[in-house]
C-alpha cells in the first residue's frame, strides 16, 4: 500500500505545550509494521508525560509524539515482519514495551525489565514514553508489541487491551486464589479494570476504596464500596473480615498514603500488589511487614498477559463497555485531555481518533 508522505500527529513541544502538526509518515524497519491507527486512549500516565513529571526520561526530549494505548490496521510490513506472517489488513492492538530480545531478562520473558531499556540502538523500545507513539494517523511498531484481534472485536474496544493486560498482571502477581477476598485501592481506570479481572478470576468479595462517581462505578461493577473520605479504610476492611484483613491488596491509586494503607489492610501473610507510582516514596510500616510477613510486589506493565486479556474479552469474561465513556477526534485532543484530567461527565476511558470519528 502506498502511504502518504505526511500525517497528522499530536506533537509535544515542551511541558504542557502541544499541538496537532504535520510530520513524516514513518518507514518500517525489517521487523516492524506501519499501522493506520483507529483509536488511542488517554492513559493515566499521559498527563504526567505531558506535564513533564519524568524529565529527560519520558520523553528523553522534545519534540515528541506520545500515546501508547492503541489499535489499528497493518498497512505496510517490513521484510522480516512479512516473513513472520504479518500482512496488510491485519487488525491489531498493542502494548508499549518492546524488549531487545537478547538480554538475560528478555530471554526469561521479563522484557518489561529489559537490561537495554532506553537504548533504541540496542533494540529496546517503549512506545509513547520515549519512542514515538500513537497519537498519530500512522504508527510504526515492532511486531513484538502487537497482537492480532478477531473480526468480532471492534478496534475501539481492542485499544483497551494494554491497560486491561496490566490489570491482569497486577491481579495475578497478588497470588489471589479463587474464593479469596481482595481489596482494590483506587477506582481510576486501572482500579476499575482490576475489579473486572479479579471478578473474572474468581475473587469472593471485592472491596474498592475510592470516592465520588468512580466509586459508584466500582459498585456497579460488583465491588463493595469503601469511601475513604468518610472513614478509615483499614478499619472498614477489618470489620468486613473479622479483623483479619484480605489476602490480596491491589494498590492502584499511586499515593504514598494508599501504599501505607495497603500494608495494614493486608492479612498476615498477605500480598500487596502495587501498580501505582507515587510522586514521593512512602514511609512503610516495616515492623508490620516483617512480623506479619506482608509481601509488597511491584508491577511494571504487562509482560505476557496481552493475549490472555484478549481471550478474556473474546470469551465474555470481562466487559469493558461500561468504562468506555468518551470519544474525540484527535484534533480536539485539548478537549479530550481536559475531560480526562477533570473527570468531567463521569469520564473513565477517553478515546481519541487520529483518523477521524466514524
Amino acid at each position: 500500500m502506498t502511504l502518504p508522505k505526511e500525517m497528522d500527529a499530536l506533537v509535544l513541544k515542551g511541558i504542557r505545550d502541544f499541538e496537532i502538526m504535520s510530520v513524516p509518515v514513518p518507514v518500517p524497519d525489517t521487523d516492524e509494521v506501519i499501522c493506520k491507527v483507529d483509536t488511542t486512549y488517554i492513559c493515566g500516565t499521559d498527563p504526567h508525560i505531558i506535564s513533564g513529571d519524568f524529565p529527560g526520561f519520558w520523553p528523553k526530549g522534545f519534540p515528541f509524539v506520545p500515546g501508547h494505548e492503541w489499535s489499528g490496521t497493518v498497512v505496510q510490513t517490513g521484510k522480516r515482519a512479512g516473513q513472520l506472517g504479518w500482512k496488510e489488513g491485519d487488525r491489531v492492538c498493542a502494548i508499549s514495551h518492546c524488549g531487545c530480545g537478547y538480554c538475560e531478562k528478555c530471554l526469561k520473558g521479563r522484557y518489561n525489565l529489559c537490561l537495554n531499556y532506553g537504548h533504541e540502538e540496542r533494540g529496546h523500545r517503549q512506545y509513547g514514553h520515549y519512542t514515538p507513539g500513537a497519537y498519530a494517523q500512522y504508527m510504526r511498531t515492532s511486531v513484538k508489541s502487537i497482537y492480532k484481534i478477531p473480526d468480532s472485536m471492534s478496534l475501539e474496544y481492542a485499544a483497551c487491551v494494554d491497560p486491561l493486560s496490566i490489570a491482569l498482571y497486577t491481579v495475578k502477581r497478588s497470588r489471589m486464589q479463587p474464593g479469596d477476598d481482595i481489596l482494590v485501592l483506587g477506582t481510576g481506570p486501572q482500579g476499575l479494570m482490576a475489579i473486572l479481572v479479579a471478578k473474572a478470576l474468581g475473587a469472593a468479595r471485592i472491596f474498592a476504596a475510592g470516592s465520588g462517581e468512580r466509586l459508584e462505578k466500582a459498585t456497579s461493577l460488583g465491588a463493595i464500596p469503601i469511601n475513604y473520605r468518610e472513614g478509615d479504610v483499614v478499619e472498614k476492611v477489618k470489620e468486613f473480615t473479622n479483623g483479619l484483613g484480605v489476602p490480596a491488596v491491589l494498590e492502584c491509586a499511586g499515593t504514598a498514603e494508599s501504599i501505607r494503607l495497603a500494608c495494614f489492610a493486608a492479612s498476615k501473610g498477605g500480598v500487596v500488589s502495587v501498580i501505582g507510582i507515587p510522586h514521593a516514596d512512602p514511609a512503610l510500616p516495616l515492623k508490620r511487614i516483617v512480623l506479619d510477613e506482608v509481601e509488597i510486589i511491584g508491577n511494571r506493565a504487562n509482560p505476557n498477559t496481552a493475549q490472555a486479556a484478549i481471550d478474556l474479552l473474546v470469551n465474555g469474561r470481562v466487559d469493558l463497555s461500561p468504562l468506555l465513556t468518551h470519544r474525540f477526534d484527535l484534533k480536539d485532543f485539548d478537549k479530550a485531555l481536559d475531560v480526562f484530567e477533570k473527570r468531567k461527565e463521569g469520564a473513565v476511558k477517553v478515546a481519541t481518533k487520529p483518523n477521524g470519528l466514524n
